[in-house]
């Protein structure tokens, strides 16, 4: 939003309001809210300010629902109204068909979060498309009054047919106003050997909509004729395709590339400011956004808004603004340099693209703004205005997303500024709430890049242990990152992330590469160690890997049957086809399988008899609790018994007491996992003698 997101809280309860926007807040948006407890309430703060959404709870028996959508519809019927509740059993069907947009739990965070984001995009859209419109129209009659006042003659053609012509053209062929030539045919206007060049050129750019030039006789109304050089454009007016067709003398003159310059010109910027207008700027971010993910990362955004915009509107009214707006953008110049480019991005919003992203550069920046637009002073009357700037800015850099993503991080800086009272610049800075799932994706995977480099990645050995007394060492390899404090990050908190961004790959080659050459070191002093080996999503989808293992056991002299490479269920439903195949080159080289987090579906012994592995994993669902679930045992039990006749074992993992490493001897377990044995460490060292 180009503010904080107004909310009106219909509801008697303070405190749940309270819960309810810190919950808003931590998802990243910036939030004003006000509660209304009675109808009163609800009237008097729409007369104070418009919200962007009304959430009105249900519980509160004060005002009814119906009320609240009648006194919205009444006033502004546009404004969204999300129902609240706290009871786990009612149909949001009856609460939509009274007028409400949707109906959410109070206690359902995630869903309340999801909602409101959803709604303010919404939002923020209709004011876009808004803005866009009063430009549009404003655009228009400025291109209006110029083609009324060029040199030349100008008209547009609908299928051949007049449908516009300035005074120019209507004098040029004799017509005493618009009204003649409207519906009129452009080849009444052709002298007659020209007519089939006409007809030509119009068929052939119908199909091309290739703007040209070229000459032609003209005639006027009656006999006479004349030459003269016409050029031609394809164009939009009122959402149809039209021609706009521009009439100089064969001689030459004119101010043809006078007005092009001007339409141009106009078409790009903001006409009280001179500044480029949002939808152009916004082209010119998604170009740095683009250079960026290519690394090429050289440029910031600076927004600077007018932070008490609306009280400068409310009491000194609209008239007031356009004086404040031009004092903004001539102060803003003073403060930029040829290079940077300025932006009107809304009615109290400007921007600044820059090739500065230095934090020092930035933060002096935006210190000369605040220190410049603080001290001007607008007349309004007999007052003086003053103005109340918030500056934000963000490096558009290669976890920047898109346009949108560069608009809302600058924004929610500035409100940052704004509601921290902070008479400085703030600089985007991510934190969780703020990141986006994706941003958070790339910063793991730039973070497991450096730690390549770095050598800061560790294996992990933790043991799985026979219940039967099989001999040899057996050990599942997990990996985890020592980050700038040397402590470890496990794997769990960014394994999913980096498998959505394709790094998985990589990772798994890297576990693949070192784990063999370590099982190598230990086997050759005599060690009988077999290493269980995860492979993540993207390791199923890449063709090379089975030609790349190849070369990677030959070369550490390593037999592929000394290796158990291990493969979630749910992967192995998804990419089916090409589990398979990847499975079927493993077992062709002789290592072993093993399917993790088995007994998750529905039927999971089904999986086997088109994917045969030599071990199955017993699913977190089913070893929850184990020692006190009845059910969970006999399910395990099941799995076990069925198994056993495939000769594929059964492996507890998550081990956590004594409890359940005893009841695990009666479920016909074959081995067990798990921290209670012995937590994963950066050394193979149990004791499988114990």
């Amino acid at each position: 939003m180009n503010h904080p997101l107004q909310l009106i809280f219909v509801d008697s309860s303070p405190n749940d309001v309270e819960e309810m926007v810190s919950s808003i807040k931590a998802s990243g948006i910036a939030v004003r809210s006000r509660i209304a407890q009675d109808a009163d309430d609800l009237t008097n703060l729409l007369g104070e300010a418009q919200p962007h959404i009304i959430l009105h709870a249900l519980e509160n028996n004060e005002v009814s629902l119906e009320q609240t959508v009648s006194t919205i519809n009444g006033r502004a019927p546009e404004i969204p109204i999300i129902a609240l509740t706290k009871s786990t059993e009612v149909d949001p069907v009856t609460y939509m068909q009274q007028g409400a947009t949707t109906l959410v739990n109070k206690s359902n965070t995630e869903h309340l979060q999801l909602v409101v984001n959803s709604t303010a995009k919404t939002q923020f859209h209709i004011q876009q498309l808004k803005e866009v419109a009063a430009n549009y129209d404003e655009l228009e009659t400025r291109c209006q009054k110029l083609m009324e006042s060029s040199r030349d003659a100008i008209c547009y053609l609908h299928e051949g047919m007049h449908t516009y012509a300035n005074e120019k053209y209507i004098e040029k062929f004799g017509y005493s106003n618009s009204e003649e030539l409207y519906g009129l045919s452009i080849m009444d206007l052709i002298a007659p050997d020209d007519q089939a060049k006409m007809k030509d050129l119009l068929k052939k750019f119908s199909k091309s909509k290739k703007a040209g030039e070229t000459i032609l006789t003209f005639r006027k109304d009656g006999d006479e004729t004349f030459p003269a050089k016409f050029s031609y454009n394809a164009v939009s007016i009122a959402g149809e395709e039209c021609i706009q067709i521009v009439i100089q003398s064969a001689e030459g003159g004119g101010d043809t590339k006078e007005l092009e310059e001007q339409l141009s010109y106009l078409s790009e910027r903001d006409v009280h400011t001179g500044f480029y207008h949002r939808r152009s700027i916004m082209d010119q971010l998604d170009a740095a956004a683009n250079a960026a993910k290519q690394g090429k990362i050289s440029q910031a955004f600076i927004q600077i808004d007018i932070a008490n915009f609306n009280d400068i509107k409310d009491k000194f009214g609209i008239a007031a603004i356009d004086k404040v707006s031009g004092n903004v953008a001539n102060a803003l110049r003073k403060c930029c340099t040829e290079s940077e480019t300025l932006s009107k991005l809304t009615e109290e919003s400007f921007g600044v693209l820059t090739s500065n992203i230095d934090p020092k550069s930035l933060k002096t920046f935006g210190a000369n703004v605040i220190k410049n637009l603080g001290e001007l002073m607008t007349t309004s009357g007999s007052d003086y205005i003053s103005i109340k700037p918030a500056v934000g800015a963000v490096t558009i850099d290669q976890f920047t997303t898109d346009v949108p993503d560069i608009l809302n991080k600058a924004k929610n800086c500035c409100d940052e500024a704004w509601e921290n009272d902070a008479n400085e610049i703030v600089i985007y800075k991510p934190n969780d709430a703020q990141m986006g799932e994706h941003e958070k994706d790339e910063r793991w995977t730039l973070k497991l890049r450096e730690a390549v480099k770095e050598n800061r990645l560790a294996l992990l050995y933790q043991p799985i242990i026979s219940l039967h007394g099989e001999p040899g060492e057996r050990y599942q390899i997990y990996t985890a990152l020592h980050n700038k404090d040397n402590e470890l990050v496990p794997a769990s908190e960014f394994v999913m992330r980096i498998e959505r961004t394709g790094f998985g790959k990589m990772l798994d080659r890297w576990i693949i590469l070192n784990a063999l050459k370590k099982l190598s070191e230990l086997r050759t002093k005599g060690a009988d160690m077999r290493l269980f080996i995860k492979l993540s999503s993207n390791s199923i989808l890449d063709k090379d890997l089975p030609g790349w293992l190849g070369g990677q056991f030959k070369t550490n002299n390593i037999s592929p049957s000394f290796v158990c490479f291990e493969i979630k269920e749910q992967v192995l439903i998804s990419n089916f086809k090409e589990s398979k195949i990847l499975v079927s080159a493993l077992q062709d080289m002789k290592s072993e399988i093993a399917i993790d987090a088995f007994g998750a579906g529905d039927n999971p012994a089904k999986i086997l008899k088109a994917i045969p592995a030599n071990y199955v994993k017993i699913c977190h669902s089913l070893m929850s609790e184990v020692s006190d679930n009845q059910e969970n045992q006999n399910a395990i039990r099941e799995i076990a018994e069925a198994l056993k006749p495939m000769g594929t074992k059964v492996i507890a993992q998550f081990i956590e007491d004594a409890d359940t490493l005893s009841i695990l001897w009666s479920l016909g377990i074959n081995y067990t996992q798990g921290n209670f044995l012995q937590p994963p460490s950066e050394k193979p060292n149990y004791d499988f003698s114990l």
